[in-house]
C-alpha cells in the first residue's frame, strides 16, 4: 500500500502515544479517564434515551448544538464551530490559521500533536522552552510571529496561565 502514498506522506513520523500501562484499577489521567463514574443524572439519561435514534444521521451542521452553546455563552450560532473531536477542530485550525510565511511558536513541553500538525501540513514551526519551573514564559513568544498556539493549562504541565497575562500577550500581539 506504501507505494501509493504521497512524499510527503512518507516522510511523516506517526504519533507514538504515551506509555499505556495494563495495571488494574489504574486510571490514566493522560488518556482523560476519570476516576469517578457518571452521575446518577448521567446515567439516567441514557437509561431514557431513545436507541432507535441511533440509526439516524446527526445533523450535518450541528444546528442544535451550536445554538445551544451560543445560548450558553452568550455568543451568535455563526461564532461557533465544532467537530468531529478536539482533534479534528485542532487540525482545521492549523490548516486555517498556521499555513504562514514565518514559523508559529509554540512550547518545547506541550501538546505532542503540534509537531505532528506540523509536518502533515507542512508548517514551519518553533519549540520555545519552558522555564525552570516548567512555566510557559510568554515574553518569549516575539509579536512576529507565523501564529502562536498552546493549551491553558499547558498539556502535560499544569501550568497555567493567568487571564491578565493572556489579555496583555493578546494585546502585545494583535
Amino acid at each position: 500500500m506504501s507505494k501509493y502514498w504521497s512524499e510527503l506522506t512518507r516522510g511523516l513520523v506517526p504519533y507514538v502515544p504515551g506509555e499505556q500501562p495494563k495495571v488494574q484499577g489504574l486510571i490514566k489521567l493522560n488518556t482523560n479517564e476519570n476516576p469517578y463514574p457518571p452521575s446518577p443524572a448521567v446515567t439516567a439519561a441514557i437509561g431514557a434515551f431513545d436507541t432507535q435514534r441511533l440509526r439516524l444521521y446527526p445533523d450535518p451542521n450541528s444546528d442544535a448544538l451550536k445554538q445551544a452553546l451560543a445560548d450558553y455563552h452568550a455568543v451568535s450560532r455563526g461564532q461557533v464551530f465544532v467537530g468531529n473531536g478536539s482533534d479534528e477542530v485542532l487540525a482545521l485550525a492549523f490548516m486555517a490559521f498556521f499555513k504562514q510565511p514565518r514559523p508559529i511558536l509554540f512550547p518545547d513541553i506541550s501538546y505532542s500533536f503540534y509537531p505532528v500538525y506540523c509536518r502533515l501540513f507542512e508548517i514551519d514551526y518553533r519549540r520555545l522552552p519552558l522555564n525552570d519551573a516548567f512555566e510557559i514564559v510568554l515574553a518569549d513568544y516575539p509579536a512576529d510571529n507565523g501564529g502562536v498556539i498552546f493549551p491553558n493549562p499547558n498539556a502535560p504541565t499544569g501550568r497555567l496561565l493567568g487571564l491578565d497575562q493572556m489579555r496583555r500577550f493578546l494585546e502585545r500581539n494583535i
